[in-house]
């Protein structure tokens, strides 16, 4: 039995962002559009980074793959909302499939970002977690250089035919300005007429402001998603810099009831990949102490 807590407080907002909804109706009508046409419809990579929406996609007849040449010729594909490299476009485009895109608008946006500055003639910075699917997206576009840490900018030797007209910045969507601040600050100082032209998506940051918000008035934050969510794990992170203590669960089944001792006020909310229904169980749970 879960300890009944006095009260229960809930992040506004939370959950599905429009980018990851619209991926998730972009590939429901793909299934129905395509599916007896084609038989199976192949997703490459994990549409958005949540097992809920991918299994419930699988039991549909989806097949995840993390390569392009997993895909069939002549089949259907979707790229997932994190986007894909202008070397996996032409690989689809060779293998004759049809190419169903629910890339997030915003990343889009970057790609085409990094794009018009390559052929400005700018020596472009990425700010990214280094292996993230989104990042491996954009690194294709053009040179650039992707940083992670302050340690990543004192190594950057910016100006060997890279580009002649200056330096710009570009940002994973799914950091925060806190994530970054440290970084963009050292990259100022590097820098110091570096043109900054963002990325951080809007949904992004105003989840963790919220997160921040609701956590001066909680004793424990509880922050529903998976483990390879960027977003999911900034929450955590964002909640945890107000002092509290925070934890990241994938669903009301990886609840600690530990973590409820001496507990009064929690705090719910969850990544932008989330389905609703996990965190209407884990509210339910919690407030009727099942």
């Amino acid at each position: 039995m879960v300890r009944k807590v006095l009260k229960v407080l809930i992040a506004e907002p939370h959950g599905f962002c429009v980018g990851v909804k619209r991926a998730v109706d972009i590939l429901s009508k793909a299934v129905d559009e395509f599916g007896n046409e084609f038989g199976m419809i192949y997703c490459l990579h994990e549409l958005v980074h949540n097992p809920f929406v991918v299994d419930d996609f699988r039991r549909k007849g989806v097949v995840f793959v993390e390569s392009i040449e997993e895909v069939p010729d002549k089949s259907v594909v979707v790229f997932s909302a994190h986007g894909v490299s202008p070397k996996v476009r032409k690989r689809a485009e060779e293998k004759n499939l049809k190419v169903v895109d629910a890339t997030c608008p915003l990343v889009e946006l970057v790609h085409k970002k990094v794009r018009d500055y390559h052929t400005r003639g700018f020596s472009i910075i990425y700010v990214g977690k280094k292996g993230h699917v989104e990042v491996e997206g954009v690194l294709g576009e053009s040179p650039l250089f992707v940083v992670s840490s302050v340690e990543d900018v004192d190594g950057l030797q910016v100006g060997d035919g890279f580009g002649s007209k200056g330096v710009v910045c570009l940002t994973q969507t799914t950091l925060s300005v806190d994530d970054t601040a440290e970084i963009i600050q050292k990259l100022k100082q590097r820098f110091p007429d570096i043109v900054l032209d963002g990325g951080i998506c809007n949904a992004t940051q105003e989840r963790q402001d919220a997160v921040k918000k609701l956590a001066k008035k909680c004793d424990l934050i509880l922050v529903l998603g998976a483990k390879n969510s960027s977003n999911s794990n900034r929450l955590v992170e964002a909640a945890k810099s107000q002092g509290v203590d925070a934890h990241l669960i994938l669903d009301k089944s990886k609840l600690d009831r530990d973590w409820l001792k001496d507990v009064d006020i929690v705090g719910i909310t969850s990544g932008a990949s989330c389905p609703e229904f996990l965190f209407d169980e884990l509210v339910e749970d919690l407030e009727s102490g099942l």
